[in-house]
């Protein structure tokens, strides 16, 4: 228990709940937020379906909670600027020939089908490395997003550098107006 900041971390966790349509908040976050269990109520806020309703405000208090709980406030980071930027995922494939490459941290060089290079975060969703061959789904968080624009769902990337490998966009939402 955290004793004197649970006051703040519930008003933080509050405000996120308040921004949550009526149709997905589901009785038992309500719950937990009553019984306190900040850890819990943060984990099913974050999972939350959905990628236009979620405002940069909604992952700022998220990513603040994180942080009051001492907690890994990065994917709450990650999807407030993808609420501003847009939202592009991918189902990337490394070459067998590539070295294991981490889920988070890493900026590679990407061909957007014209030779012409671009760079984005990169951040895998469902395992710490990906190695040489594998598959998984990753989002892609550009530096510019404008240079991405072009890109629709079944387009096929090139990714380049130290684990080489291609990536099919699965799924595109258009940055915020």
């Amino acid at each position: 228990m955290l004793g004197e900041h649970d006051h703040e971390i519930g008003e933080l966790l509050r405000f996120a709940v308040g921004l949550v349509p009526p149709e997905l908040l589901d009785d038992d976050v309500l719950d937990h937020l009553d019984h306190e269990e900040w850890e819990l109520v943060l984990d099913l806020l974050g999972e939350l379906a959905g990628n236009t309703w979620q405002t940069p405000r909604y992952w700022a208090l998220l990513a603040e909670a994180a942080t009051q709980l001492e907690a890994d406030e990065a994917w709450f980071r990650w999807r407030c600027v993808e609420s501003i930027q847009g939202l592009l995922r991918v189902e990337l494939t490394l070459s067998v020939d590539a070295e294991p490459l981490r889920a988070r941290g890493e900026r590679p060089a990407w061909d957007l089908t014209g030779g012409e290079r671009r760079l984005a975060a990169l951040w895998i969703e469902t395992k710490p490395t990906l190695g040489p061959g594998e598959r998984a789904t990753a989002r892609l968080r550009p530096f510019v997003p404008q240079a991405w624009a072009h890109l629709g769902r079944g387009d096929v990337i090139t990714l380049h550098g130290r684990s080489p490998g291609t990536a099919k966009v699965v799924e595109k939402v258009p940055p915020r107006p």
